[in-house]
């Protein structure tokens, strides 16, 4: 057995498990909200953060570039989910903030999104299963170091 053998098969079934479980939430989450998951992303983390983020502390948080971010702001602000205010302290810098609208869309999403991650883990996986699955991605994890793990 070479080592490729030993670790390939782990590798082959990350990948294949990992994209067909993102495309069944992003489906789910368009199907149900009408939301990408990029904008439930930004949506959760302006909610769980109060409802405001400036836009680099929103950067860091979620999976897109900075130039990504931007032009999904600017469809997030088209579509009344957000809005952008400036820093009355800087004025370089800016914050998204969250509208009504957003704020009750998120939180109708989360609930269904929860629900549905909660079926899917408990439906098939043990809690050992689970254990176990936290381990290896945790482990997995920090070999990759301190380095941004974002697409950006």
């Amino acid at each position: 057995m070479t080592d490729a053998d030993r670790w390939m098969p782990a590798w082959m079934t990350l990948v294949r498990t990992y994209n067909r479980f993102w495309d069944h939430l992003e489906s789910d989450m368009r199907r149900e909200h009408g939301l990408s998951m990029s904008r439930y992303d930004v949506l959760a983390h302006l909610d769980m953060a109060g409802g405001r983020l400036g836009l680099s502390d929103l950067a860091d948080r979620i999976w897109l570039s900075p130039s990504g971010l931007s032009k999904l702001l600017d469809r997030m602000d088209d579509a009344g989910l957000i809005v952008r205010e400036a820093d009355p302290r800087d004025a370089r810098s800016w914050f998204a903030v969250l509208t009504p609208a957003g704020r009750s869309l998120v939180r109708r999403a989360r609930t269904a999104h929860h629900a549905l991650l909660a079926a899917t883990f408990g439906e098939s996986m043990t809690d050992r299963d689970l254990a176990l699955l936290v381990r290896a991605m945790g482990r997995l994890s920090a070999s990759l170091g301190e380095e941004r793990q974002a697409g950006g």
